[in-house]
């Protein structure tokens, strides 16, 4: 199954693997039930449409190391055609919590 969503890149760049990363999925749909391997982060201004609630929620349970070629980074139009990318550094209280969350998916 291939569905497109916005994720969190996890790793940082590592010799030998310069062409590949970490990341944890995000979704604008609350799970049921809420875990530990969950977190609810609000992105302020909201992530492109079709993402564009601002509530979004941590898949901490789903950890991918993927190839950056299949990442699409997520932008915005202008009044011009130009391709305005949304690349975001979070605050290190939120990757705190997102580390917290992986570490709760994958028991440890």
């Amino acid at each position: 199954m291939v569905k497109r969503r916005p994720a969190i890149v996890l790793s940082h760049k590592i010799p030998g693997r310069n062409l590949l990363c970490t990341i944890v999925p995000l979704s604008t749909a609350a799970p049921n039930p809420i875990l530990p391997h969950h977190m609810q982060i609000t992105l302020d201004p909201p992530l492109p449409d079709p993402y564009s609630n601002p509530t979004t929620w941590v898949k901490g349970d789903i950890v991918l190391t993927v190839g950056f070629h299949r990442l699409r980074l997520l932008f915005r139009g202008n009044a011009v055609g130009q391709r305005i990318y949304d690349e975001r550094v979070l605050d290190e209280a939120t990757m705190t919590g997102v580390r917290a969350c992986v570490r709760a998916g994958l028991g440890l």
